[in-house]
């Protein structure tokens, strides 16, 4: 009999899907609630036309290298000129002259980079940005024509001790004119 009982052929599991269906249904109202919902912006943006616009110059930039030896002048592509030291230190009246002549060829421009070399004194940087950022000249020059004389000065009002690049009489009148304003420092490559 024993046999019997054991013979018997088992039926198949059942697979319960109602109590499977209840945990989804939980999981899932759980899930909504505790979702962030993010929202979606609109940004209006204003594209460029297909028509190619013509690129824009790039600003005149005075570069000038303070090297062991004396100053470079370039424009960042192509060298403009070299000043060597005069008898051992340098030269900060031709590079009045020579940033002058610079400034009367590009008279917008107000940009200028000071490069120096590591073993330059920071006493012979400050000089180099004295001397480029503006000049003493006389009151007749055309660049004093476009001025506005700083501090309501008259124009044409003697510097005391004013150092003016280029031969004058005595006793002419000078104007303190900007010359390279933004001023950027920098080592030299």
């Amino acid at each position: 009999m024993r046999n019997l009982l054991m013979r018997r052929e088992r039926k198949p599991a059942e697979l319960l899907l109602v109590p499977m269906i209840d945990i989804f249904t939980v999981l899932v109202t759980f899930l909504l609630m505790t979702a962030v919902f993010s929202r979606i912006a609109v940004m209006q943006i204003d594209l460029p036309s297909s028509v190619a616009a013509k690129p824009e110059a790039p600003k005149f930039r005075l570069e000038i290298v303070v090297r062991q030896d004396g100053f470079e002048l370039s424009d960042g592509k192509q060298l403009i000129g070299n000043i060597p030291k005069a008898s051992g230190a340098y030269d900060l009246n031709a590079l009045a002259e020579r940033v002058l002549a610079v400034k009367r060829e590009h008279p917008t421009a107000e940009d200028a980079s000071v490069l120096s070399e590591p073993k330059v004194p920071y006493d012979e940087l400050v000089q180099v940005m004295d001397a480029i950022r503006s000049a003493d000249l006389p009151a007749t020059d055309e660049l004093v024509a476009g001025q506005p004389v700083p501090g309501g000065q008259v124009p044409g009002a003697q510097v005391p001790g004013a150092q003016v690049p280029g031969a004058q009489a005595p006793g002419a009148r000078t104007v303190k004119v900007a010359l390279f304003t933004n001023i950027a420092l920098g080592d030299a490559p």
